[in-house]
């Protein structure tokens, strides 16, 4: 997925998260780009993944987003499914 998003590099950052336990994974991340609208659809190079995952966008005031900010940018801590960080990933 990051190889066909090159060209957003200078415009968007994110922490990717892989969290497993007992062979069962889930992928989430939280993306920070610049505007207030997904960028995705700009692009149909960008398209191929985006409609996998489901996108909420973070209201920076609440506590709950900054707890999860936190999360997956010092790589810790579980989904919402219980499941432990295993691995991370930055695009920047």
């Amino acid at each position: 997925m990051f190889h066909r998003l090159d060209k957003m590099r200078k415009q968007a950052f994110s922490s990717m998260c892989l969290f497993r336990t007992d062979g069962h994974s889930t992928i989430s991340g939280v993306w920070v780009w610049r505007g207030h609208e997904l960028a995705f659809p700009l692009s149909p190079d960008w398209q191929i993944d985006y409609e996998s995952y489901d996108w909420k966008k973070l209201d920076p005031a609440n506590e709950e987003t900054k707890k999860l900010v936190q999360q997956y940018f010092s790589w810790t801590g579980t989904d919402k499914q219980g499941r432990k960080f295993n691995q991370g990933k930055i695009f920047k």
